[in-house]
């Protein structure tokens, strides 16, 4: 395969990770678990100093969700226009190693802190960028 086919599909799993984050980030709070829903209002509730600010651990939780997405974006965004130029423009290989090896982290910390669907599309993005970086020609 291509090194642009396999940075598209790349792309297409980051897409996807996205979409199902985006549900994730909306929707944390819903649950039916009597125990889970204590938790979650408790995490609202008490407000702690943490680095100089007065906040929550829900509003601190919903920061960093938040910075994954905007990551998330700027990742699917940088993929596809490195798709488009790759094998016209060999020194964009560095930047894409960048992107396959830091989807590939993020891939092992999600399957370790996470769940399975996320981590799977994460490293499955990394992977296939390092592939399209090792298929991709140097001048």
């Amino acid at each position: 395969m291509k090194s642009k086919t396999l940075t598209r599909i790349a792309f297409g799993s980051i897409v996807f990770h996205l979409v199902g984050h985006t549900v994730g980030h909306f929707t944390w709070k819903n649950t039916d678990d009597i125990v889970a829903a204590d938790i979650i209002r408790s995490m609202d509730e008490h407000q702690f100093e943490f680095m100089g600010k007065s906040q929550t651990l829900g509003g601190h939780h919903e920061g960093y969700s938040l910075l994954f997405g905007v990551t998330m974006i700027m990742f699917a965004a940088m993929t596809w226009m490195i798709a488009r130029k790759i094998e016209s423009t060999p020194s964009l290989k560095p930047v894409l190693f960048v992107i396959g090896v830091t989807l590939a982290v993020f891939g092992v910390v999600e399957l370790i802190y996470f769940f399975p669907l996320a981590g799977g599309s994460s490293l499955l993005a990394g992977v296939l960028l390092l592939a399209a970086c090792a298929r991709t020609k140097t001048r």
